[in-house]
Parts: C-alpha cells; structure tokens; sequence
C-alpha cells in the first residue's frame, strides 16, 4: 500500500495542472466529520474542482446517482448508511469512470481486506495531509481519465480489428466464389505441399470436400505413380519460384485423365515463397481427337497407296488395249483398206468418205491416248463426223451432202464444237485449231 500511495502522489508528466481541463472534474466527498468536509472544501476548492458533500452514505448515493463523480472520498464509518454499504450499492468495477479513496482513522488489516475485496485501492488514514489529498486527486484523476483515453483507443482497435476482419472474410468469400466460378480445377499448397484449399471443380474432380482436402498430399488422393510426378513439379517450382507447365495425367471422379497442369509460386508479405497455386485443363477429349486424326492419317496414306498400286496397274492394262488396237489397226484393216483401194477405179477412190476413213486411221494409231481423250471434250459421233470434214477443209454445204443432213445441221454441229472447244467467243479458225490439235 505504501509503493501504491508513492505512486500515486509522484508527479507524472501525463498530469493535468491548475486551470486545465481537469479543473471542471467532480469530487464527491462523503463525511459525517464537517470539520473534515469544510478543510477538504478548502484544499480542493483551490485545485479548481467541482465539490458535492454528503453526511452519510444514504446522502451520497443519491447525489452519486443524479451527478455522476470522477471521484469519491469516502469515510468507512458513518450512520444511516456506512462505507461498506455505500461502495457495496454502486458496485465497483476496474472499468469505472470514477475512483474512490476511503479516509478511515480507525480501519485495521481486517478493513483494509474487505475494501480491497469490495474493489477499493486507494486509502487515507486521519489525520489527513492536504499536500496529500491534492496529490492523491490529481493522480486518481489522471489515471482514470489515462484509463478512459485507454479504453476508447482499445474500443477504436477493437472496431478497427472487427471491421478489417469483415473487410478480409468478405474479400476471402469473394476470392472463394471467383475460384469456383471457374470450371478447371484450380488448387493451393503450403511450402511442404500440403493443400490450403480449392475451387469446387478440384472438390468434383478428385471427389474430396474442401474441408477433407485440406492439410493432405497428392499422394494422399491419386496413385503413388501419378503423386510422384506431380510431386517432382511442386519441388521445382517451390524450391525456384516462378511458373511451370507440364501435361501429365491425374484421376478424375476416379478416372484416369490427361490434363494440362500450370503451377506459379506465391510470396508472402517478406517476400519469401510460401507456396504454389496451380491449375489443371483436362485435355483427354483433345487427346483423343488427336490420336483419331493420326489414325485416319495412316488409313489414308495407306488407301492412297492402295490406289497408286491399282492406277499403276490401271494404267498397264490401259496400255496393254491400246496397243493391242493399234497393232489391229495396222496390221489388219489398213492393208485390207489398201488393198481394196487398189481395186478401186481412179473416180470410186476419190470418194470423200474413203478418203476420211483413210486419213484419220493412220492418225488414230499415231496419236490414239490423245483420241481417246477427246471423249472428255465430250463430242458426239457427229460432231466428230463434221470435225473430220472440216479437217478436210469441206463446207458446210458438202458436208451436209456428204453426212446426208441438212445444212442447218452441220452449222449446229459446228456451233458445238466452237463451244466445246472453248473458242465460242474467240476469232478463231475452226479448221486451223482442228488442225492444230492433230
């Protein structure tokens, strides 16, 4: 009690003086000795104070509950209502804006027990020091408004601490529904590579809650084959910083998938790495495709070389008729034609038709891969038949009587093959492209 009584009358540099703001503090000095209450009135009336005084604690109470104090000088022992019962009815507590000091002559240990179990701490024994009392107001004074400026600044922090807390778990809701609006599986591990959380498709893919996931491996949830090469990855990237991409595979609803797997580093506020985030984009289906096409490749590589093989042949066999039609040509019609030409009077073998037949044999076998694809000109018998008399440089008029047609019809014919020949529109000779392409 004596260190206690040294603190509180040691001038401190947080006290206020004569004239401040302390000056309007309310002192309630409870005393049924007048002459004490008129020397105390004295003494702190000078300090600036404002002064309530009551005889006893009835009186006290009364004027501690319609004026409120800042602090209590009281006597332990009065009549109608003593100390003990006045400090049992306001019910002190460590927080209260107001201090009480007990003035007692007579208190003993056993008193001094009971106020300090009643929550008094400060006492002053008769006869009383002014200088004492002046000091013992200030200090209490001091301290509880030191005491009140605390508890708004741990009031403010707490507010503070409440509404940074709001502020974070709103920004952790939000930052959870961003990552599982996301519909690739996205996962975060601490520096030893346990998971810290996930989005809702990780939870779907791997069939784990969040709250089971977290604090686990990936040898916890996949084959030690699969954990192994994913584990290698979280090493790299833990130990190096920095990002990594890989295709691996993984077990999906129990699946096996081939994934895409993208890994950063994360840093805390030392900069120092605490961590991975990673991402996975299932590319099975991509995969697949993949595989299909290099398949279909090889099929088709393998028809086209079926269809080399059977056009090689194809083309042979083509080769093979060809010949075997100029050989006939040669060896069996035009002599027989030759022969019969002989036979014929010098009039029969200037016949137009004879001579036709006997200009275009020799050029069919000379030239009969280019006859025969004049088919893909796509003439007719008698469009070839007004070709071959225009070749002879005949007219119109002597191929309609050759050909036995009218006249309109070889002009019709010979529209067609301008037409055919791709020279509708061009000033071109008939008979001279003709001629040409022999």
């Amino acid at each position: 009690m004596r260190d206690v009584m040294q603190f509180l009358l040691t001038p401190h540099s947080s006290l206020k003086k004569k004239g401040d703001e302390m000056s309007a503090a309310k002192i309630l000095i409870v005393d049924d000795d007048q002459a004490l209450r008129q020397t105390l009135k004295k003494a702190l009336k000078n300090e600036g104070y404002v002064l309530y005084f009551a005889e006893n604690g009835e009186n006290g109470l009364k004027i501690f509950e319609s004026t409120p104090p800042d602090l209590i000088f009281l006597d332990l022992r009065m009549p109608v209502m003593d100390g003990f019962q006045f400090i049992e009815q306001i019910g002190i507590r460590p927080d209260d804006p107001y201090a009480v000091v007990v003035i007692t002559g007579h208190g003993d240990d056993f008193e001094v027990k009971r106020c300090h179990n009643l929550g008094i701490n400060y006492f002053l024994r008769k006869p009383l020091s002014m200088v004492e009392v002046c000091g013992l107001a200030r200090n209490c004074l001091a301290m509880k408004k030191n005491e009140a400026e605390l508890r708004q600044y741990r009031n403010n922090l707490e507010e503070m601490v409440r509404k940074r807390t709001k502020s974070l778990e709103e920004q952790v809701v939000f930052q959870q529904t961003l990552l599982d609006a996301i519909p690739a599986p996205i996962f975060f591990k601490d520096i030893k590579g346990a998971y810290l959380g996930c989005n809702t498709a990780f939870e779907e893919a791997i069939g784990l809650a969040r709250e089971e996931l977290i604090t686990k491996t990936v040898f916890d949830i996949a084959t030690d084959k699969i954990a192994e090469v994913h584990s290698r990855s979280d090493r790299r990237v833990l130990r190096h910083g920095g990002t990594e991409t890989f295709e691996a595979t993984a077990l999906f609803d129990g699946l096996q998938r081939e994934v895409t797997v993208y890994k950063a580093a994360f840093r805390d506020a030392n900069r120092k790495i605490a961590g991975l985030v990673g991402i996975m984009l299932d590319i099975t289906d991509r995969k697949q495709a993949e595989a299909e096409n290099i398949k279909r490749t090889d099929e088709l590589r393998e028809v086209n070389t079926a269809l080399r093989v059977l056009l090689q042949q194809v083309n042979h066999a083509r080769h093979e008729v060809e010949t075997k039609i100029v050989n006939n040509i040669k060896n069996r019609i035009l002599p027989h034609l030759l022969h019969l030409e002989e036979q014929m009077t010098v009039e029969e073998q200037a016949n137009p038709q004879l001579q036709a037949l006997k200009s275009n044999l020799p050029k069919l076998t000379e030239t009969f891969p280019q006859r025969l694809s004049s088919s893909a000109l796509g003439l007719s018998p008698r469009e070839l038949q007004v070709a071959d008399f225009i070749r002879m440089g005949k007219s119109s008029k002597e191929t309609a009587r050759l050909m036995s047609i009218t006249q309109n019809a070889v002009e019709f014919h010979r529209n067609n093959l301008r037409k055919k020949l791709g020279l509708k529109s061009k000033q071109v000779n008939l008979r001279t492209h003709l001629l040409a392409l022999d």
